[in-house]
């Protein structure tokens, strides 16, 4: 996978750390590649989904399911399967509050949830700025800077339901 990433300009030269990063760890190398290396750039995104022949997601529940909840969303979403395990990418803007806010998604289950989380903590340096636990799900928000620009890392699992999945996401939104 990151040599597909490499070949369409996923991989940057920028100063982000990813020498620690496990060769068998495609969840944290998407996530990099796709959802902070390459992120607000969807075009890029798009054209490496099709280089690398992603499916584009189209069954309206699962839309539903990874979807953002408000219906000013313009976004997409793509299905890929790497190490025998399957991927939701998505990508596009919401509109909150009259202000547009910017996002990359990527839900699969990675073998140890918790180590890849606090690896991609490690990674952007961020810092956690709120976690809460509601409706059998944990939600945590880190704050980080990349390429001089302030982001948004946020997780999202089912931990407290005994489910492994995660959701991890980059945003790019107004007065971070």
């Amino acid at each position: 996978m990151s040599a597909a990433l490499s070949a369409c300009g996923q991989a940057s030269e920028r100063a982000t750390d990813q020498s620690n990063v496990k060769a068998d760890d495609t969840f944290v190398q998407a996530f990099m590649g796709h959802c902070v290396h390459t992120f607000p750039d969807t075009a890029k995104i798009e054209a490496a989904a099709k280089a690398t022949r992603m499916k584009p997601i189209t069954d309206p529940a699962t839309l539903r399911m990874i979807g953002p909840a408000s219906g000013n969303a313009d976004w997409k979403a793509w299905g890929f399967k790497a190490d025998k395990k399957g991927f939701m990418l998505a990508t596009g803007q919401n509109i909150s509050d009259g202000e547009r806010v910017r996002f990359c998604v990527l839900i699969s289950e990675p073998a140890d949830l918790e180590a890849t989380r606090s690896r991609l903590v490690e990674l952007l340096k961020a810092e956690r700025q709120d976690e809460s636990e509601e409706g059998g799900q944990r939600y945590e928000i880190y704050k980080f800077e990349f390429d001089g620009r302030p982001m948004l890392l946020n997780f999202i699992d089912g931990t407290p339901m005994g489910m492994k999945m995660l959701n991890a996401s980059t945003m790019i939104a107004p007065g971070i």
